[in-house]
């Protein structure tokens, strides 16, 4: 009889064991799927975050042009590089005084200076190191980046407007500086309008760094 008791009591407790394990097993799903939600919310926090990283590679600051620079206008006339329009004629297949004409017309551009400080951009009549009058000084916020199609090309500026509604020139387009190389420079575009600035054809102001040299110049006219 204690025996028969004996086999009933661990029986019951066999039960009650099995019974814990398979409730044990029923909960475990459940703490499998928490963890699968958090991973999920992790997930979207690191894809939020990568926007974010992204976003500010997008960012463009004035500042990325920091220092002065010369308006490559200002070397276009000197003797030293009147010999690069004749190399430029032949790959044109034009004569000499137009092609000279239409590198100028190019390169056109009414200030011979920059002097960029953070936001801040001054005009001068003269490259910085000669001086000249201030044409104007104006602080400006990045408004895009546009790809516009010139040509057979995809050109991408980075568009400037002036904090000041009343600056001279209200609107600026800015490529970045590339040409390190050979001539560091950048190509700008300047005005009031941006939609009318994007449409202009075969106009690029350039600027460069205020050593460069005339072989420098004569290297980019005859490229």
């Amino acid at each position: 009889m204690n025996k028969l008791k004996l086999m009933t009591l661990v029986g019951v407790m066999s039960a009650a064991l099995l019974l814990s394990g398979c409730g044990a097993q029923k909960d475990a799903p459940k703490e499998n799927t928490k963890q699968a939600e958090q991973k999920q919310e992790d997930k979207k926090e690191d894809s939020k975050a990568t926007e974010k990283t992204e976003d500010k590679k997008e960012e463009v600051s004035l500042s990325d042009w920091d220092g002065e620079w010369n308006n490559m206008g200002s070397y276009l006339e000197k003797p030293e590089v009147q010999g690069a329009y004749k190399t430029l004629a032949k790959k044109e297949n034009i004569d000499e005084k137009k092609a000279k004409a239409d590198y100028l017309e190019k390169r056109k551009c009414e200030f011979n200076g920059l002097k960029i400080e953070g936001n801040k951009i001054t005009f001068t009549s003269k490259i910085p190191s000669e001086n000249g009058d201030k044409i104007a000084e104006t602080e400006y916020k990045f408004v895009e980046k546009k790809a516009v199609k010139h040509g057979s090309h995809m050109l991408e500026w980075d568009v400037f407007e002036a904090v000041d509604s009343n600056a001279k020139y209200k609107v600026l387009l800015m490529m970045p500086i590339h040409g390190e190389e050979e001539l560091t420079h950048f190509h700008m575009r300047y005005g009031n309008d941006k939609e009318e600035l994007f449409a202009k054809e075969g106009w690029f102001p350039t600027f460069v760094k205020p050593n460069t040299t005339d072989k420098q110049i004569i290297g980019e006219i005859e490229e």
